[in-house]
């Protein structure tokens, strides 16, 4: 009855259409994400309920905070799965990693012990304050090693990235996948980050949309993006890549 006066109901998206979360912090008591297996099924079933089939859960590992051993992640996996069939919940579980590009990373790469998901596909993000500056020369060298890099959530590098179109066509031109996080278009980050994650939708440079799911705070923040005409255009755009994982 709302058209009565004269208001239109939001447009929810199709979540659906992703199929698959390439992104979260699921995995109970790893990094900053859920800290116990109550709050990952609990987390799981909201991400059902909003129409995801499959997670990629990707723990930090990051020198200094989340010095994390991805040898362990499977068993990990292997306990929540065993929860999820318990309860009887229909999710598909994959796990990678959210690699820092970092000394420790890098020491991790010449021992070739850098976890990846689906088809040798790595999750690397930058340091917040700064691009490393062996970036280039470390990615020809994963790429030539086989990965097919994902750099997650590009639009928080704002501070760094937003002026320097230069380095984002070379990231672009060296076939680096962008992950944006789902809630960056709905200025949960702040303005300048939605500003600058509007700008690199409107060039074409997203393939893949992300939770980075922690906690409730981010679902909520996903339930009133879903709203968001940005997000509902870009997932209905078939352009992402998601369904492809």
């Amino acid at each position: 009855m709302s058209w009565l006066f004269g208001k239109k109901e939001k447009k929810t998206a199709n979540v659906s259409l992703l199929h698959t979360d390439v992104h979260s912090h699921l995995l109970p008591g790893l990094d900053d994400g859920a800290s116990e297996m109550e709050e990952s099924i609990d987390l799981i079933k909201c991400m059902q309920d909003f129409g995801y089939k499959k997670l990629i859960i990707t723990p930090h590992v990051r020198e200094g905070s989340f010095e994390n051993d991805p040898a362990t992640f499977e068993k990990s996996k292997e306990k929540l799965v065993q929860e999820l069939e318990r309860q009887n919940i229909n999710m598909e579980i994959e796990v990678g990693c959210e690699h820092t590009l970092d000394d420790m990373f890098l020491d991790m790469m010449k021992l070739k012990r850098l976890k990846t998901f689906g088809k040798n596909y790595l999750l690397v993000e930058f340091p917040f304050f700064s691009m490393p500056m062996h970036t280039q020369e470390t990615f020809f060298n994963l790429q030539l090693d086989g990965y097919k890099l994902i750099l997650a959530h590009p639009e928080r590098y704002v501070d760094y990235l937003a002026n320097d179109e230069a380095t984002l066509e070379q990231l672009k031109n060296r076939d680096i996948l962008f992950q944006m996080n789902i809630v960056s278009l709905d200025g949960y980050y702040g303005k300048e980050v939605q500003r600058f994650a509007k700008s690199l939708v409107k060039k074409g440079y997203i393939d893949l949309l992300g939770s980075d799911l922690h906690h409730h705070k981010h679902v909520e923040a996903m339930q009133k993006a879903f709203q968001n005409p940005d997000v509902v255009a870009l997932i209905e755009s078939g352009k992402l890549l998601n369904n492809k994982f």
